[in-house]
């Protein structure tokens, strides 16, 4: 019953979000008032949330699922742009939200575990998008560039662990060790930038002579 009432909820926004959001949107950009366009857009993000929090999934991922439908209508850069002035207010409320959520205690009880764990992640991500940087048409000198600067995990990884948390689909504090292994791999980036310009980055070639100036001939 559980599985059920989740899918029905996530069918439930998929079709709201398809057949009455776009309509609606419609009805209020008409109005061309700006306010009353990003309060309805905030309306509706809240309230997919709940809808998702009364199924039992997090609210997190149902913020996300809205995300999704908003920016699949045609109003996504006229939302994007009301939003830009509060992205990096939201963005650090969220990291902090998420690193008081960390268990560093983890790392002090099992560092073999998670020192494993990240180099894995950096390692396998890394080498893959080493591969597949000549498909996509990263230039040659930035294809050991394009790995350092994604090899860490993502911000999503955060809402997949805590949702996974809440639902007891993982063994143990594996939900805390995934996502202590995802903020380490993310603090380790600047790092890996480091040992790119300092190792990997090729040489740049020399540079043509400069002519001297008639004053410095004489």
């Amino acid at each position: 019953m559980g599985v059920v009432r989740v899918l029905g909820a996530v069918a439930a926004v998929v079709v709201l979000g398809r057949y009455l959001t776009r309509p609606l949107l419609r009805i209020v950009a008409r109005t061309e008032l700006r306010e009353v366009f990003t309060g309805f857009s905030l309306l509706l993000v809240v309230g997919i949330a709940q809808i998702m929090n009364a199924a039992g999934i997090s609210m997190a991922l149902g913020a996300f699922l809205a995300g999704v439908l908003l920016a699949g209508s045609e109003y996504r850069h006229a939302l994007e742009a009301d939003i830009e002035p509060f992205k990096g207010l939201l963005m650090g409320l969220f990291f902090i939200a998420v690193g008081m959520s960390i268990d560093f205690a983890l790392l002090s009880g099992q560092p073999r575990l998670i020192v494993a764990l990240v180099l894995a992640l950096l390692l396998l991500k890394g080498l893959g998008l080493r591969l597949l940087s000549a498909r996509l048409g990263v230039p040659a000198r930035d294809r050991w560039l394009f790995p350092a600067l994604l090899a860490q995990g993502g911000e999503f990884a955060f809402v997949v662990f805590g949702v996974a948390g809440q639902a007891h689909l993982l063994p143990g504090a594996w939900d805390g060790i995934l996502t202590l292994v995802v903020a380490l791999s993310m603090a380790l980036t600047p790092l890996l930038l480091l040992l790119h310009d300092q190792i990997l980055r090729p040489p740049r070639a020399n540079a043509p002579p400069t002519p001297s100036s008639p004053t410095a001939r004489r």
